[in-house]
């Protein structure tokens, strides 16, 4: 029976054109675009250009502050590591207006009390926001020593250099490696078109209702639990396609290397498409109309998506310090971040945390399915 339910759905699925553009054909054109199209974004040189008069702090220190040390330790490791210098000033106000206007980055008071920064009072830009967050992260850590003496200055510039890779940098220990862009969107871009999956099933699971097809369903001797595997089921194979499909055309058109990862790819890949195939059957369950299952799956899909990094690479998103713990709810931003790091062949829990936190999601999904089943009695008990 649920091989018959599951052919099926494969026939309805086949007869829509729409699907099979969106779902297959849509990717392709995605990736291919935004690889070419926003490869500029993905040169972490583009952030910090050599010889770049703009990519310059101003700083001021005072002779008796403790952090003195702290600070000329952080100027060495972010000068060493990337194109941005430091010009000792004696007050802000002769380079105000330079910073204002974008023609340096930011200027940094270290005083008595610890450090004072301050940046365009027209707003921040990428490489501000980056700057600033390495900045503030790193110098942190530094002042909770209070001197350097009870620091390690070789350490604390290491710490520098990490803080820098964690927003920008994707390194391979033995050299360095970045992400490309084709790389980068052919991941990305295929999480997002795997969300859309959703849609299919949620659609399919509330037309169930909308047709009455579930009465003659029913009367074959089927459960509702079977109608909605098999839904889940085609979801997921729907999902194995896509990735089957990249795999073939990143590889052998755009030249993206997934060998000595392939398993571990897939297997993120698959177990996303199962989650996300559960909530567009879930959602589709518990919606009284069409118009509200496209509109909570889409602004599911947006939600994720954006946090995930498939609009704009994750280095700008996290720049921001409220989203650099909001993208730790989207799945995809632990595919993405797990897939960069075993890239750049870096140790990480990310792989892990990819792989469990869909699991976790699906399971929640489905205690609220069951609970829903069992107190409206069924799909087409309304």
């Amino acid at each position: 029976m649920f091989l018959s339910m599951l052919k099926k759905e494969a026939i309805q699925f086949l007869r829509s054109r729409g699907n099979l553009l969106m779902l297959f054909l849509f990717p392709i054109i995605l990736i291919t675009t935004l690889s070419v199209g926003l490869k500029d974004m993905m040169a972490n040189n583009t952030i910090f250009k050599e010889g770049d008069e703009t990519s310059k702090v101003y700083y001021t220190i005072e002779d008796n502050t403790p952090y003195k040390e702290g600070f000329l330790q952080f100027k060495k490791g972010v000068e060493d590591s990337i194109n941005v210098k430091f010009e000792e000033v004696s007050y802000l106000d002769n380079i105000k207006e330079n910073i204002d206007n974008h023609n340096a980055l930011f200027h940094v008071e270290v005083g008595t009390d610890g450090f004072n920064l301050y940046s365009s009072s027209k707003g921040e830009k990428t490489r501000e926001k980056v700057l600033r967050n390495v900045f503030e992260s790193s110098l942190s850590e530094y002042a909770a020593y209070g001197t350097i003496e009870k620091f390690n200055p070789k350490a604390f510039q290491n710490l520098v250099k990490n803080k820098y890779d964690e927003y920008v940098v994707k390194e391979n220990p033995n050299g360095a490696r970045e992400i490309s862009s084709t790389e980068y969107y052919t991941f990305a871009e295929l999480a997002l078109i795997i969300l859309y999956v959703a849609t299919t099933v949620g659609e399919s699971v509330y037309s169930e209702n909308r047709l009455t097809t579930i009465n003659r369903i029913r009367l074959s001797k089927a459960y509702d639990n079977l109608l909605i595997g098999s839904k889940v089921a085609m979801g997921v194979i729907i999902s194995i396609l896509q990735t089957a499909l990249i795999y073939v055309y990143s590889t052998y058109v755009l030249g993206v290397n997934w060998s000595g990862n392939l398993f571990k790819f897939f297997s993120l890949y698959l177990v996303f498409g199962f989650f996300v195939s559960v909530v567009g059957a879930l959602v589709g369950l518990i919606s009284k109309n069409d118009s509200t299952t496209t509109g909570i799956l889409q602004g599911i899909i947006i939600f994720m998506c954006f946090l995930g990094g498939c609009y704009v690479p994750l280095t700008i998103i996290i720049a921001s310090p409220i989203m650099q713990k909001l993208v730790y709810l989207s799945p995809i931003y632990w595919i993405n971040t797990s897939i960069s790091s075993l890239l750049c062949g870096m140790q990480s829990e990310a792989y892990i945390i990819a792989l469990w936190l869909p699991l976790i999601l699906s399971a929640i999904c489905l205690i609220i399915y069951f609970a829903f089943i069992n107190t409206k009695g069924g799909l087409a008990n309304d």
